[in-house]
């Protein structure tokens, strides 16, 4: 994998979070954005933010939301998963950045994928298929993740399949979530593209 979600840069992401004195980096930042679309049938850009500032005050969220880096991520994060070549991928440090430190993104943005997906209006996790249930048992223990401990074992295919299992459960969570969704589509026609704005 080149490059996470290329059209984007890692750097400027956890840059602008940095500045912003934000509790989570790009990647955390990223799987919260996902785990919310994967799961929730009103998807608002304003909780997003909001969940990634820690609930700072309203000039914050509005230079959170005007960034251009942070525009890009989520308006490429909804193409990569509404694509039908499913060029959907997560938002990691490039393939030349330190193993260990792809190793804790991976494990972060797993953690901001259950964290969003907790904000979701998903009450009871009976709703939810057999796999998508495995799916986020398995993120929370990829959350778990000690990257020193991994990074001696020296494993980069190891870690590619691991990121590509994250990358495909996304996707199949999502897909999910939407067929379930049909049904109320024409109440809410506008819930399927919203706007950074």
């Amino acid at each position: 994998m080149a490059r996470a979600l290329a059209e984007i840069d890692y750097d400027k992401v956890d840059r602008v979070l940095k500045i912003l004195d934000c509790d989570i980096g790009a990647s955390e930042c990223h799987g919260v954005l996902c785990g919310m679309l994967c799961s929730a049938k009103n998807f608002e850009v304003g909780n997003w933010l909001r969940h990634t500032l820690g609930y700072q005050d309203e000039q914050e969220l509005q230079d959170l939301a005007n960034d251009p880096a942070i525009q890009s991520l989520f308006q490429q994060t909804l193409m990569g998963f509404d694509s039908d070549d499913f060029s959907f991928s997560l938002l990691l440090p490039d393939d030349e950045s330190a193993l260990a430190l792809r190793i804790e993104a991976l494990g972060a943005w797993c953690r901001g994928f259950l964290s969003g997906f907790g904000l979701s209006d998903v009450n009871d996790s009976k709703q939810l298929g057999e796999d998508t249930q495995d799916y986020l048992r398995d993120l929370h223990e990829i959350g778990k993740v000690d990257p020193k401990a991994l990074e001696a074992d020296g494993n980069e295919e190891a870690l590619f399949e691991v990121q590509e299992y994250a990358r495909v459960g996304a996707l199949l969570v999502r897909e999910e979530f939407r067929a379930s969704m049909k049904g109320d589509a024409l109440a809410n026609p506008d819930r399927d593209n919203p706007s950074i704005h």
